[in-house]
């Protein structure tokens, strides 16, 4: 019955890079995301609270037996969209300030690169977190395993060329 009581919501998906509409929006306000073949995207979990990773703990009394649970996030599985999977913990927040200079580094913690193009569409990224339960009352102690929460993000892929040229006379 106590188990019953927790309200498991899925993450707030971190990504970069970020999208915005225009220089003065805010971050992440696009209708997609949007980055290129090969550059790194990093992934976390913005703003973990307790009921979208835990420890989220309760205890109650039932007919004079107290019970404490406390869910938690087991794994969390990051989708691509275009096949890839990664299994990670919260993530490394992106900082674009200190990073600026090295857009090409990965993430320490979670992340990965398009080998394509999302083509006139997006992919769709989701995470997916595996909740569960451990608990212990009367005596007795078990794992519960919850639901699976899935938030999910669209993100266009495009490709970067350059062309070389020579300035031969100059």
């Amino acid at each position: 019955m106590l188990v019953r009581t927790f309200v498991l919501q899925p993450i707030t998906i971190g990504m970069a890079p970020e999208q915005k509409v225009h220089s003065d929006d805010p971050i992440g306000t696009a209708a997609y995301r949007r980055t290129w073949v090969g550059i790194p995207v990093w992934l976390w979990v913005d703003g973990a609270s307790e009921s979208t990773w835990g420890p989220l703990t309760r205890t109650a009394t039932y007919g004079g037996v107290t019970v404490t649970a406390t869910a938690a996030v087991r794994t969390l599985t990051w989708s691509s969209g275009d096949g890839q999977t990664v299994n990670c913990g919260v993530g490394t927040r992106f900082n674009a300030a200190a990073m600026a200079d090295q857009l090409a580094v990965d993430s320490p913690t979670c992340g990965f690169r398009y080998q394509r193009t999302s083509g006139s569409g997006t992919f769709t990224v989701s995470a997916s977190t595996t909740w569960s339960v451990a608990w212990t009352g009367g005596g007795d102690s078990g794992t519960i395993a919850m639901p699976t929460t899935t938030s999910t993000a669209q993100v266009r892929v495009g490709e970067l060329q350059s062309v070389n040229t020579a300035n031969y006379g100059d």
